[in-house]
């Protein structure tokens, strides 16, 4: 057992430690069952985050403190249904000055500046003059560029960090581009625009402070509505954008989720539409199974918890911290 007397990072607390330290809130609910209450809490910093409960003054607790503040807790890390929990000993909420208000929401591990190039590079070999226009137009704009390259690429499931939306969607033009160079006949300049333009909604959808939460746009309108009606209006600003690509520019924005059920207000009906979804797709779940890997290898599970958006556990055995595979060559029949 060990306490750590400074601020412990969220990714070096064991079960068993007592430790000390200053996290954003991402959960703050008062349950109540028995006659007795608790404050169910979710700690986080950039490196992770653990769940938590507090059963003295929890009714109190709850007025003082709620989701996205910054608390300092005093805790140890012991289980519940064979998963962590925090036993919070002790818990307040922060002085502005006690903490880096960097220090709660990960950033890509992706040199940023070299995602940025290969934008501006994707813009500049367009040959359509209308999609190279747009793309210059938008990519053109600095204030643009520091809130798509800030801005996370989702809230808790895949690129949920600071520059997320910038490597999620750098990631899949890639994609789209080296599909777009096979033989299918699709439109590169299209394809490739759609994708660095697909989740651009996802600037005003969410805010990131302390924690990365939806603003009430997003959650009234969505991102993909939010992006398909930013990409009109500058297609707009573009003299004689001609109105049949604008629309098909449009229907890869709103169809890039693929169905109906999982938010897209219509489905792909053309080529690039479907590269576009598949691409989108694949880049996405690609990046949520590496951190789920990742998890399973710190906690040296070989199985992760059942994953209910996926409908399964999944094997995380024989990987190493990184979430890489591991000596298992020796282990094949």
């Amino acid at each position: 057992m060990s306490m750590n007397s400074e601020h412990a990072a969220i990714n070096t607390i064991r079960e068993g430690d007592d430790f000390i330290g200053f996290y954003a809130l991402r959960k703050c609910d008062l349950r109540e069952s028995d006659g007795l209450s608790r404050l169910e809490v979710e700690l986080a910093d950039r490196t992770g985050s653990l769940p938590g409960v507090a059963w003295d003054d929890a009714k109190t607790l709850k007025e003082l403190m709620t989701k996205g503040d910054v608390v300092k807790v005093k805790g140890r890390l012991g289980s519940y249904r064979d998963r962590p929990q925090v036993k919070v000993e002790r818990i307040r909420k922060a002085e502005a000055s006690e903490y880096n208000p960097d220090s709660f929401i990960p950033c890509t591990e992706s040199d940023v500046e070299m995602l940025t190039g290969k934008v501006h590079a994707f813009v500049a070999g367009f040959t359509d003059p209308f999609l190279h226009q747009l793309g210059e137009l938008i990519f053109g704009n600095a204030q643009f560029m520091r809130e798509y390259t800030h801005a996370p690429g989702g809230s808790s499931w895949h690129h949920c960090c600071l520059g997320g939306l910038l490597e999620h969607s750098v990631a899949v033009a890639e994609v789209c581009d080296f599909i777009a160079s096979r033989r299918y006949g699709l439109n590169r300049d299209l394809l490739v625009l759609a994708a660095l333009l697909h989740d651009v909604g996802k600037i005003k959808e969410y805010s990131a402070t302390t924690i990365i939460e939806f603003t009430d746009e997003g959650r009234l309108e969505g991102h993909i509505v939010i992006g398909e009606r930013f990409v009109r209006a500058m297609c707009d600003r573009v003299e004689e954008f001609p109105n049949r690509l604008k629309t098909l520019l449009s229907h890869c924005i709103l169809s890039h989720h693929g169905h109906r059920e999982f938010s897209s207000p219509v489905e792909p009906m053309f080529p690039e539409a479907f590269a576009l979804y598949y691409a989108d797709e694949m880049d996405a779940k690609l990046d949520a199974l590496k951190r789920v890997m990742k998890e399973g290898a710190a906690g040296g599970k070989s199985w992760s918890d059942f994953i209910r958006i996926l409908g399964r556990h999944l094997y995380t055995g024989e990987r190493n911290e990184a979430g890489e595979w591991s000596g298992i060559s020796e282990r094949l029949p």
